[in-house]
């Protein structure tokens, strides 16, 4: 399987999880509101069951704007409209009617699952058909629908996944995932691959010859050289466990998406050359799988029939982890009409790294420059507080317009690190100081170092400059970091508004 496709099919799960994560961590902006709620269904687009065999299947309806969804329903119809025919063999979800389910109201970033099972009969076309899941309104209006495609075939390899549920973990703990694959075909599959993919400070120990790592993916993939024959089911075995690891610095609490995938191990394939490639030293046991018994199918072209069912997804939720973020001022030291330039910003003094935009946050600096400074230029990831702060604003950083100013780092800083931002201006006068504020979320357990001064100190001579500061100033807008600074604005609106 080539990579980009693995990442294609990890698309869904990760959407989802982003609408949630996203929903309940940000954003209203200022934008108009819509007209009717954003209600969306996610549905594979292609079912395709064995003959004689039925196939259950999962979607999910998500609220994916920001107001509250209310009193919703969902319709299951062919494409034109009309009842789904009888060939189908459409059995709806339970406690919902023939063709209708009762979804009821979803908060934004909501969502709420349902599974149906189809059986098609021998009438079903050789084409298949194409159904439709309609969402509705209170009064029966149309919001969204989606479509998708039933068939039948004679037979074929269908490897099914099973659910992970999610894992509670202390920073620096680990877990064992349980991982147990079925083939629902009636062929057998030569040989399977396990792939896992998380995020920055998730790990999984890598101790296996067959398993190796995969970057793109902050992941591991395992490879096994074994059949896998109709309704069998393997699961990984108890002497060789798979385990995911949190980093003793993870910032929390928050929850850290992971997917899983199944697929299968085709010789020639590009996984497959790659676990040959990145077979680890002799010395290293294998990952094993192990038999867990036969399970036939009630719900069960060549190759692999249903590719969504080999997919699933689910949070490592990682309790608290406090991360100390400090305010760092400067001073203007000169005399008037000289010219200086200072850094400020945020310095985290752990022990964990800060939140970052995966878990729907960001370190920003909310700058006053005192009046007795004319600024000449402000530093590329700053822009002026009276800015327009609404998706498809102006945020143009580096723009010299006021005293006032937000300037965003988009990273996760781990202890010790410094986000800091370069402002320079002409000395005019002795004045007030100004200042910079930082937040750092529910992580920061100390509020009295959130507010450092920016001064203005006149000396009698020309000599002297801003006072020396060390740190990496953030640079994202210089290497095309725009869109990084636009998302930082949408996180701080966000923010804003919840406290609010």
């Amino acid at each position: 399987m080539r990579l980009h496709t693995l990442l294609g099919r990890l698309a869904l799960p990760v959407a989802v999880a982003g609408l949630t994560t996203i929903g309940a961590a940000a954003p209203a902006h200022a934008a108009p509101e819509p007209a009717f709620p954003e209600v969306e269904v996610f549905i594979p687009d292609r079912i395709v069951t064995l003959d004689g065999r039925s196939k259950t299947v999962e979607f999910q309806v998500v609220n994916v704007g920001e107001e509250p969804a209310e009193g919703l329903s969902v319709r299951f119809t062919d494409d034109n409209g009309a009842p789904v025919p009888a060939a189908v063999g459409l059995t709806a979800p339970q406690g919902c009617t023939v063709d209708a389910c009762a979804v009821g109201d979803l908060a934004p970033g909501a969502d709420k699952s349902f599974k149906f099972t189809v059986t098609p009969t021998a009438g079903l076309p050789e084409l298949g058909e194409t159904l439709s899941i309609a969402v509705r309104g209170p009064g029966g209006d149309p919001i969204s629908a989606a479509p998708f495609s039933v068939l039948r075939t004679d037979k074929g390899v269908d490897l099914e996944l099973a659910g992970i549920k999610d894992v509670k973990l202390a920073p620096g703990g680990s877990a064992t995932l349980p991982i147990t694959v079925r083939n629902a075909g009636n062929e057998t599959q030569d040989g399977v691959a396990v792939i896992l993919a998380g995020e920055p400070f998730l790990s999984f120990p890598n101790t296996y010859s067959n398993c190796f790592t995969i970057d793109e993916l902050f992941g591991v993939a395992c490879a096994f050289d074994q059949p896998l024959g109709p309704d069998e089911v393997f699961t990984v075995s108890a002497a060789t466990p798979l385990k995911v690891k949190v980093a003793a610095d993870a910032p929390g609490p928050a929850d850290y998406f992971m997917g899983a995938i199944a697929t299968g191990l085709e010789e020639g394939s590009e996984l497959g050359a790659l676990a040959a490639a990145k077979r680890a030293p002799a010395g290293k046991s294998p990952l094993k799988l192990v038999p867990a018994g036969k399970q036939r199918s009630a719900s069960a072209a060549g190759g692999e029939l249903n590719p969504w069912d080999n997919v699933t997804s689910f949070f490592v939720k990682v309790s608290k982890n406090p991360a100390d973020s400090v305010a760092v001022g400067a001073t203007f030291a000169g005399a008037i009409g000289d010219t200086r330039t200072v850094k400020v910003g945020v310095r985290n003094d752990g022990p964990a790294a800060t939140f970052g935009p995966l878990q729907g946050w960001v370190s920003f600096s909310e700058v006053t420059i005192p009046a007795g400074v004319e600024l000449t230029k402000v530093d590329r990831d700053c822009i002026p507080a009276e800015d327009d702060l609404s998706i498809g604003g102006d945020l143009d950083g580096g723009q010299v317009s006021g005293r006032d100013y937000l300037c965003i780092a988009v990273q996760n800083l781990k202890r010790g690190e410094q986000a800091l931002f370069s402002f320079t201006g002409r000395i005019t006068a002795a004045s007030p100081a100004g200042s910079v504020t930082v937040d750092g979320g529910p992580q920061d357990p100390k509020r009295s170092n959130d507010i450092a001064k920016i001064e203005v100190k006149l000396t009698s001579g020309g000599a002297g400059g801003g006072l020396p500061v060390t740190g990496a100033p953030t640079s994202l807008l210089a290497t095309g970091g725009a869109l990084l600074l636009a998302a930082g604005v949408f996180a701080v609106v966000t923010t804003r508004r919840r406290t609010a």
